[in-house]
């Protein structure tokens, strides 16, 4: 029984802290979106202003916030397997688009 609720915390993420496949989505778009600022060639800080406003809208498409995203970075840089996997995914994915533009 105490092997089960172990292995139960383990998969299971605190309140407040977006799921694994939420947490995937959000930083593949977040991925998309520097590499989008940074061909815009501008200086650093007009950059980081550019980024954050539009890293806001997509917070909030995606019905989550700035704080929301934070505290799951920091959930899942404390479980190093985890952030391991969901970032196996996000490269898998990013790859893949970029396969699939290359054949356009």
């Amino acid at each position: 029984m105490l092997a089960m609720a172990c292995s139960k915390k383990q998969t299971e993420t605190p309140p407040g802290v977006l799921g694994k496949e939420d947490i995937v989505r959000v930083l593949i778009d977040v991925h998309l979106l520097e590499a989008k600022v940074k061909k815009l060639y501008l200086n650093r800080d007009s950059s980081e202003v550019v980024f954050a406003h539009y890293e806001q809208m997509l917070f909030d498409d995606m019905g989550i916030t700035k704080a929301d995203y934070e505290r799951s970075m920091e959930y899942y840089t404390d479980n190093i397997q985890q952030m391991k996997s969901i970032y196996d995914e996000v490269v898998d994915s990013l790859l893949a688009r970029q396969k699939a533009q290359d054949f356009e």
